[in-house]
């Protein structure tokens, strides 16, 4: 690791150091993992659309989503594809976006499924029941026009993006589920990354080098606010919520009550400029407007008060006060940050404290995703990395590398450590990470998307070794009072002493989607856990004792209305 270290600070510097041994950074001594690395078991292949041009826009994508389509049960993904421009040397015909169907042995071709294949450049995803109809549509963000594409119950999808009021033509990035206005439907954010033009466009050169230009050499763009008016139509307040002041170069968000006053904030990680706390004034004013706040918060910067390459975004209860940290992964030699915070709306960068940035500096860090690996109830958090610049081999002559590992920083009441859950695997350049329970035994599996790759899966051995016992929840809205995603509630989840309480929202990481569903180990002595959710509107159900071994479905206003037991796990 000192090695990898030393190289970034030597090229920072224009000093040059030997490649670093594939030892110095593996940990001979880590604990067994929790997972098994799958590797080609998904048909799909990413297209950067990068034909040699080196427009930025292909160094970032893409991303996919963890949803059941039909309702069978099973986790089906989505996977966005990009493409190349179309007078681009060898552009070829562009590849659709794929959707893949979630069984008991893993995931396969579309059968039966039609009108998903968006053949944009895509970016991003977020499913969410739009149209609350009782099943997952799909908003798809473009470098070119957005998609909305509405799911007839059976895996159907049809193209409604102008019928529906979206009219998003700018490059799309990051996009969230948020009921902002507290009326019981989803509304989306989607935020945009800046604004380029390929007949501006001029190479940026690193000696006699052609590279992938910074975002610095690019305006921002501001983020969209897109209103639902309850039946999946939309409207676009973004000028009239004060969005226009802001004008952004966004990959990722998070959202959360960040000033504990009863209304859904956002959190946007943008790359190369300081970070967005966009705080939502519903609240007090009755209006649909935001004020920016990250600098007095303490959350607009990196180490050192520095503007970073904020990436993926993860929001996390570390310290169990209650309250969500934030966590950011940004550029190497930046190091990914963690603001913890206060509880009331101040936040104070912890990562060099508590482990989490020294073995960050190396690397380029884009998904990250909060999750209990080993099912012990302290949260570890998995980062997949992977550079921006194809050619960062030859541009430092072989001090850092395109393809760089993934990472677990697993945690501990000292703070983290890190291990790689694949180290004697190829690395790839990683982009997404979009966690899911995909075979329904009881813990939280990966799927990582990898830029001009296939994307891996990493399956969870968690439930097969340790045996911890989990609790599986489920949240539904009832359309009215809460969207039927029930995204922004509270979960506190009690049991021997130990109290944890988490966000539920279904878009975080990077450019992904997640299982909505919430597992939460528990000690290994516990048979109970006492359950109180906080739905939206602020109503609070009565605790609701829970059993481990299975997922529970819980409906605002009738509590537990159905339980399903875990699968058992893959041997």
């Amino acid at each position: 690791m000192k090695a990898r270290l030393l190289a970034v600070i030597s090229i920072l510097l224009g000093c040059e150091a030997a490649p670093p041994s594939e030892e110095s950074w593996i940990l001979m001594d880590r604990p067994p993992f929790p997972f098994e690395l799958e590797e080609g078991s998904i048909p799909f292949q990413h297209d950067s659309g990068s034909r040699g041009l080196r427009h930025i826009g292909e160094s970032v994508g893409s991303g996919g989503a963890l949803f059941d389509v039909d309702g069978d049960g099973y986790l089906d993904l989505y996977l966005v594809q990009g493409t190349a421009d179309a007078d681009a040397p060898n552009a070829g015909i562009p590849k659709p976006n794929q959707l893949f169907r979630g069984t008991a042995e893993g995931f396969v071709p579309h059968d039966g499924f039609s009108g998903y294949g968006d053949t944009g450049d895509g970016m991003g995803c977020a499913a969410g029941d739009f149209d609350q109809d009782g099943d997952q549509d799909l908003y798809i963000t473009n470098d070119g026009p957005d998609r909305l594409l509405i799911n007839d119950g059976k895996g159907r999808f049809t193209d409604e993006t102008e019928a529906r009021g979206i009219d998003q033509r700018r490059f799309g990035s990051v996009v969230t589920t948020v009921d902002i206005d507290l009326d019981g439907d989803l509304d989306l954010f989607v935020g945009h990354y800046l604004e380029f033009s390929k007949e501006d466009f001029e190479p940026c050169m690193r000696d006699d080098l052609e590279v992938y230009c910074a975002p610095k050499n690019y305006p921002g763009v501001p983020c969209s606010l897109l209103i639902n008016d309850g039946q999946g139509y939309f409207s676009d307040l973004s000028e009239k919520a004060g969005l226009n002041a802001f004008p952004s170069k966004a990959l990722g968000v998070l959202t959360t009550d960040f000033d504990q006053d009863g209304d859904t904030d956002l959190y946007v990680a943008n790359d190369g400029e300081a970070n967005f706390l966009l705080l939502n004034l519903f609240k007090e004013t009755g209006e649909v407007r935001f004020s920016e706040g990250a600098l007095l918060a303490g959350c607009a910067l990196g180490e050192g008060a520095k503007e970073e390459a904020g990436m993926g975004v993860a929001g996390v209860d570390l310290d169990e006060d209650g309250d969500e940290e934030i966590l950011v992964t940004n550029f190497e030699a930046q190091s990914n940050s963690c603001y913890r915070n206060d509880g009331a709306g101040m936040f104070l960068e912890t990562s060099f404290f508590n482990g989490m940035a020294s073995p960050s500096l190396a690397w380029v860090g884009f998904g990250i995703r909060d999750m209990d690996v080993n099912h012990d109830t302290i949260p570890d958090i998995f980062v997949t990395n992977g550079h921006v610049i194809d050619n960062i081999g030859e541009v430092s002559q072989g001090q850092l590398q395109f393809a760089q590992p993934d990472q677990i920083y697993l945690g501990s009441a000292n703070g983290f450590s890190v291990i790689e859950p694949h180290a004697e695997a190829p690395w790839k350049s990683g982009r997404a990470a979009i966690s899911g329970d995909i075979d329904n035994d009881g813990d939280l599996d990966l799927v990582v998307t990898c830029w001009n790759d296939s994307p891996r899966i990493l399956r969870s051995t968690a439930m097969g070794s340790a045996g911890a016992p989990v609790i599986g929840l489920e949240l539904a809205g009832d359309g009215q009072r809460c969207s039927k995603d029930a995204v922004g509630a509270i979960i506190t989840v009690e049991s021997m002493g130990q109290t944890r309480t988490r966000e539920h929202r279904i878009q975080s990481s990077y450019l992904a989607s997640h299982d909505p569903r919430q597992l939460f180990a528990l000690k290994q002595e516990a048979h109970v856990a006492n359950v109180t959710i906080r739905w939206p509107d602020g109503t609070i159900s009565p605790t609701i004792q829970v059993k481990p071994g299975a997922y529970h479905k819980i409906e605002l206003g009738k509590g537990v209305t159905r339980v399903t037991p875990f699968s058992n796990p893959k041997p």
